[in-house]
């Protein structure tokens, strides 16, 4: 062969393998390497050129064709070399370039991951961005399907349609049914690659005029169980998009999808536990017991609705401020907390129905039955709860109780006693005053002990009169009256024992008093009663005050004397059957007077203080009367307590 084409060739050889190595400078981005090579490569053609020169134009010696075949040789296999190492770096190229993908993608993610609290807008725009970046798209956009794969919801456009659409108005909820590419890739369930938009024909319907101009198009769906939830399409990558670009959008996309759905379950949890708390709370405060949180060092954390009512403080006044130690009487907290950490009284850490004592805000002690427990965590007491129960009306009740019962008994004994002594009382009480008469004029001393054994007889005949009515009380016979009149009439029988005793009487009477049913016989002894003790409190004279008014829904008469008082610690049994602070009181007649004010749906009122005097107060509580039930009963309206 001629030796000029065989340098020739080799020439040809020695430049495709230095634009190879030039290429791989680019590729590789080995610079220096590679500029050695290719830096080689120019000086080995630029001396084949030379030679080549001479040969041609100055006629040097002729080249050796076995020479030439060997440099033709050299010159073709690095040419072939360096091209099949081109392939190889391309694939490492690719991997790296998948690898940084992958580490973009998984960067995205965990950024989605962190934005626990962003909204919907939020994560739709991120995971957008980021979709856009990863396939080096222009444009994109992000929605989701709703539940009837009906409609597509867009949540977020890329920046550049925002800025270059020219279609006004457009709508964010767009309806599958007239849908084209995108709507393809819902009803088929997988993406779609469009990397020439102006020549394909499949489904597409085109864009409305001002649209933003389409090259090639990506859409990714989001399928769960049989049902596309979400989709994603970017638009306009320089290069065709590949399996490369839809894997990391789909995976973006699923990862944004999770996000999704783990936040809605965290919202959804919060929003239950949110409500099991409100739940909770109302429970504890709509609560009829006192319910009382403290800490481990007694500071009170829940206070509600039901302690404030038992011990009178108000939930500001106690949470933060108060200790749960304050709350007792000295030294009762620490027994409590000793019995709580005993096993008698419910176990451990728990107890059960004690009952104690707490102090209200007015510093009275008030009968409580108490449960308490620790609320534990990893072992450790973060806190005591105690559930109180007032006891005050219990009590009340079995104290009623236990009266009924007591008066059951006595009255069945004073029956008893009235039956055997009342009979010879009368035969005593009639032959004494036989003999007192028939002893007129004669011998004094021995009448004045008859006048005393015939008044004690008739002392014991009117105590006996009184165990009859207390223990064979009658039901009141109601009758519509006026208690103003009933008052005047019983004051006005009292005048000779006022003037006597020199006590003054004021009377202070509301003139528009309504007229309301009741036992006229009935009041009048508890009036009756109850001005005597008045009257009999003032030995030395004194003033005696009654008045009446229309106050609450209730007619209020009140009674009220100057003498000395009653004593606290008699106050309190000043009701009690048979107990009297007279000498010669049979105790009844208080008794009797909260019987019949009981009768009457009403109560009775007693007030002392010691050097200042006593103070009764009636309450008749009226009914409740509609104007024209008034004008029906011939009442003024306009007087009828309402």
């Amino acid at each position: 062969m001629n030796p000029v084409i065989l340098l020739i060739l080799s020439l040809a050889c020695q430049i495709w393998a230095a634009a190879m190595a030039l290429r791989l400078i680019r590729l590789t981005g080995r610079t220096w390497a590679w500029f050695l090579i290719a830096l080689a490569l120019v000086l080995m053609i630029l001396r084949r050129s030379l030679t080549l020169y001479d040969v041609l134009y100055f006629g040097t010696s002729p080249l050796e064709a076995s020479t030439e075949l060997v440099g033709l040789a050299v010159s073709f296999l690095l040419a072939v070399g360096i091209a099949g190492i081109d392939p190889t770096f391309r694939a490492i190229q690719g991997a790296q370039e998948s690898l940084r993908l992958n580490e973009a993608r998984l960067a995205a993610v965990w950024e989605l991951s962190q934005m626990a609290s962003a909204s919907l807008q939020e994560v739709t725009q991120y995971t957008l961005q980021a979709g856009v970046e990863l396939t080096r798209s222009d444009v994109g956009f992000v929605g989701l399907i709703d539940p009837a794969e009906v409609n597509l919801q867009i949540l977020s456009w890329s920046d550049k349609v925002m800025s270059e659409c020219g279609v006004h108005e457009r709508p964010l909820t767009y309806p599958l049914a007239t849908a084209g590419l995108w709507g393809e890739a819902v009803r088929r369930r997988q993406a779609l690659v469009i990397n020439d938009y102006a020549t394909t024909t499949e489904a597409k319907k085109g864009v409305p005029p001002g649209h933003i101009g389409l090259q090639r198009l990506l859409v990714v769906p989001v399928v769960e169980e049989q049902r596309v939830v979400a989709l994603a399409a970017v638009a306009n990558k320089r290069e065709p998009y590949d399996a490369r670009d839809q894997r990391q959008l789909t995976l973006l996309l699923q990862g944004m999808w999770q996000h999704l759905r783990r936040q809605r379950s965290q919202q959804a949890m919060a929003h239950e536990i949110e409500r099991m708390h409100q739940f909770q709370a109302k429970l504890i405060q709509t609560s009829n017991d006192g319910i009382i949180a403290s800490d481990r060092q007694g500071n009170i954390l829940i206070f509600n609705a039901g302690a404030e009512k038992i011990l009178g403080y108000r939930h500001e006044e106690v949470v933060g401020k108060m200790k749960v130690q304050d709350l007792y009487p000295p030294n009762q907290a620490n027994k409590i907390l000793k019995m709580l950490f005993s096993l008698q009284s419910g176990g451990r850490g728990r107890l059960v129905n004690y009952e104690t004592l707490v102090r209200g805000k007015n510093g009275s002690l008030i009968p409580v039955e108490l449960s308490a427990t620790f609320i534990m965590e990893d072992h450790t007491i973060m806190a005591v709860v105690g559930f109180f129960r007032d006891l005050r009306e219990r009590l009340i009740l079995q104290e009623k109780a236990l009266q009924n019962e007591r008066l059951a008994v006595l009255g069945r004994m004073a029956a008893h006693i009235s039956h055997e002594i009342k009979n010879p009382l009368m035969v005593i009480g009639g032959f004494a005053r036989q003999v007192r008469d028939s002893l007129a004029g004669q011998q004094e001393k021995i009448i004045d002990k008859l006048n005393i054994i015939i008044d004690e007889i008739r002392r014991l005949e009117d105590f006996l009169v009184e165990v009859g009515r207390f223990t064979k009380f009658s039901d009141p016979r109601l009758q519509v009256g006026d208690l103003n009149a009933l008052l005047q009439d019983t004051c006005r029988f009292l005048e000779p024992v006022l003037t006597e005793k020199g006590i003054s009487l004021s009377l202070a009477l509301a003139p528009d008093l309504p007229s309301f049913p009741f036992d006229a016989d009935h009041i009048r002894q508890v009036f009756l009663n109850l001005l005597k003790n008045g009257i009999e409190a003032m030995e030395s004279g004194g003033n005696l005050t009654v008045s009446s008014q229309v106050k609450d829904n209730a007619i209020q008469v009140v009674m009220a004397d100057t003498g000395p008082g009653i004593p606290p610690e008699l106050l309190r049994k000043i009701f009690r059957p048979f107990f009297s602070t007279k000498p010669r009181g049979s105790g009844l007649g208080l008794a009797i007077c909260q019987q019949i004010m009981a009768a009457h749906a009403g109560e009775i009122q007693l007030q002392s203080q010691l050097g200042q005097g006593t103070r009764v107060t009636l309450v008749f509580h009226l009914p409740e009367t509609t104007p024209s039930q008034a004008g029906a009963a011939g009442q003024d309206p306009a007087k009828t307590v309402a």
